[in-house]
């Protein structure tokens, strides 16, 4: 069973872009923002769209009885971040329609709030966040030069998205966050009104391939989610919550097992 001090967390949970752990990717910024405050998860599953996310969250997200039990840690907040893949063109693959993408996303919801599923979380606070905007050429420029360093086997890659596509897939999972009464990170504006536009050229500083972010594109995100974070879930904000384990110059070098004894009773832990 987990000590009182390390039973919260914070899960991120989607495809690629929150796999990624880059240097400024949103794991790392996570990660140092809440440095022995909250456990930063991380989930995220490269290619996988919103049909393959749903029995993927049932096996990383811990049902209310393993909880219940101690076996696990309670996700005080998680963010659900997809639609990248699933705005993919008919025909690939990873493509999954408009309206079941958003049927997806609100069962992840659901899973999470519905009292009678087996992942009831009532304290689990929900953000989405919706597909960033694409550089359609420099994505197919990165599919062609990743296949010419693999021999160039198999057919030439052709383009395979469309940023107007995309854009829907954006503003649909804006939909479903007010539909469902959740909050949402709308990263695709975020990203475009810092650059000052959706031009190629004034996009280029926020994708290294045309999809995925760069640092300073994960900056973006980052600063649109802790912002969020800290008005609407002030409890959250790290600034305010307990460190993990006393600092070591409050540690009585004469007799430093009662700090760690505090800890392990809880009265150090604090609630968030």
């Amino acid at each position: 069973m987990a000590s009182p001090a390390y039973t919260d967390a914070i899960m991120l949970f989607g495809d690629s872009l929150t796999q990624a752990w880059s240097d400024g990717s949103l794991s790392q910024r996570m990660a140092e923002y809440y440095l022995r405050r909250c456990d930063i998860v991380s989930r995220g599953f490269g290619g996988y769209n919103s049909d393959w996310a749903i029995p993927v969250f049932e096996q990383v997200f811990a049902t209310k009885e393993a909880r219940e039990k101690g076996y696990a840690q309670n996700v005080k907040l998680i963010t659900i971040w997809l639609g990248a893949n699933d705005a993919t063109l008919p025909g690939e693959p990873q493509c999954v329609p408009l309206d079941r993408y958003k049927s997806n996303l609100v069962k992840l919801v659901q899973l999470i709030r519905d009292p009678s599923s087996a992942y009831h979380s009532p304290d689990t606070k929900i953000v989405l966040i919706n597909a960033p905007p694409i550089i359609e050429d420099a994505w197919v420029e990165a599919r062609i030069e990743k296949w010419k360093s693999f021999g160039s086997t198999g057919p030439k890659p052709e383009q395979n998205r469309d940023k107007a596509v995309t854009k829907a897939y954006a503003e649909a999972a804006i939909e479903v966050a007010k539909e469902q009464k959740v909050e949402i990170v709308d990263v695709w504006t975020a990203i475009v009104e810092t650059a000052g536009g959706e031009g190629a050229e004034q996009l280029a500083p926020y994708f290294y391939d045309g999809l995925h972010l760069t640092s300073e594109g994960y900056a973006v995100l980052f600063k649109a989610l802790s912002s969020l974070i800290i008005t609407k879930y002030p409890k959250l904000n790290p600034e305010t919550m307990p460190m993990r384990m006393p600092h070591w110059a409050d540690v009585d070098l004469k007799n430093p097992q009662e700090a760690f004894d505090k800890v392990q009773n809880g009265r150090l832990a604090g609630e968030l």
